[in-house]
């Protein structure tokens, strides 16, 4: 048989029209020349043991609304893998968050979704999966990484109603001027008896003046 070489991807060839489910060996040899030699290999297998599909496509996670330690995770069959309902894969997922080294896994039957419930609150996660078939062959390589990070809730924002400044209300009142003190004469006043001795006597300044310009009216009279 000759293995036929794929125009689209360089260093791969396929073997058409062999036997499914046979436990025959396959024997495959290279050779290469150039103007520096020859060289060859070979290897033996039986095609159980080299079913390795490609990896899963369209991986995405997304955070699970009001979880803050949910992811949901789903992604897509290979294109490349011919028949998916008579030849089912199971997946592998593997997660971690940014902040640590160390995985975790899940293994899954069937299926292309899965929920991740114990994630770090608020924490990057990077997530990947594998594919194999569910009875034979390899694990294929690791997905392209999705990311993303748990639902985290949306601060609230406190609002303080703000004080009024305070005010002080001030009452300006229109004080009477002072007393003052004069010393008057009786017969000033215009008392008719009475020892003439003077005395003293308190009026606001606005009567004194008032006072003392009759009386100087009447010395003048």
């Amino acid at each position: 048989m000759v293995c036929e070489k794929d125009p689209a991807l360089k260093n791969r060839c396929h073997i058409r029209y062999m036997h499914l489910f046979s436990t025959i060996k396959y024997k495959v040899s290279i050779s290469v020349s150039n103007a520096l030699g020859h060289n060859a290999t070979a290897i033996t297998f039986d095609e159980f043991t080299i079913v390795k599909p490609d990896p899963p496509e369209n991986v995405v996670a997304r955070p699970v609304p009001s979880n803050p330690r949910r992811l949901e995770v789903t992604w897509q069959t290979p294109s490349t893998w011919p028949d998916p309902e008579s030849f089912p894969l199971k997946f592998f997922l593997r997660y971690r968050p940014l902040i640590l080294d160390q995985w975790q896994h899940v293994e899954l039957s069937d299926g292309t979704a899965h929920t991740i419930t114990d994630a770090y609150a608020g924490k990057e996660y990077i997530i990947q999966v594998a594919a194999k078939d569910n009875e034979i062959g390899t694990w294929s390589d690791w997905s392209v990484a999705a990311h993303a990070t748990p639902w985290t809730e949306e601060p609230r924002h406190l609002t303080t109603e703000a004080q009024a400044p305070e005010t002080t209300t001030s009452t300006t009142s229109s004080l009477a001027p002072p007393p003052t003190t004069k010393i008057c004469d009786p017969e000033e006043l215009g008392s008719g008896g009475g020892p003439s001795v003077p005395f003293l006597i308190s009026v606001p300044v606005t009567l004194a003046l008032a006072a003392a310009a009759t009386t100087a009216s009447s010395l003048l009279i």
